[in-house]
């Protein structure tokens, strides 16, 4: 996908606000996914609690807003940023692609509930980014 300069700036610009907020961010956005669609729960069985409260949640959802907060440093080359984390989801953990969506769409929410200034440019742009993460994850599932 090719992202406008508009969007990149939005995209850089968001990345800026949430990366002193991962593990807020990242917890809310999992909780919310657990609690909204739990069969996703499957991949974490492990987990204890999945409330944004849990050491287990925070941790994972400050793993995933750390990974898309690097991913937006690399919108001009995501497919071999992301490489690694799609062979691992595709392969190793079989993630269905998707659960990718669910949680791209989840994220948006609560990005647009925490976050000063959520335009729907805003909006539009981390759709963008986020559909394309979750397309690049998907491609390797097998």
């Amino acid at each position: 996908m090719v992202f406008s300069e508009a969007n990149k700036q939005e995209i850089h610009r968001v990345a800026e606000l949430i990366k002193s907020k991962t593990a807020v961010l990242g917890a809310d956005a999992l909780a919310r996914l657990f609690e909204i669609h739990p069969h996703t729960k499957t991949y974490f069985l492990d987990f204890t609690c999945y409330d944004a409260t849990s050491p287990q949640v925070i941790a994972h959802g400050t793993k995933v807003f750390d990974a898309v907060v690097k991913a937006a440093g690399h919108l001009d080359d995501l497919p071999k940023h992301l490489e690694k984390l799609a062979v691992k989801h595709g392969t190793e953990l079989l993630v269905h692609p998707y659960n990718f969506g669910l949680f791209s769409n989840i994220i948006v929410v609560t990005l647009a509930i925490h976050l000063p200034n959520f335009t729907p440019a805003t909006h539009t742009a981390v759709d963008k980014f986020l559909e394309e993460i979750a397309h690049q994850l998907s491609s390797r599932y097998r």
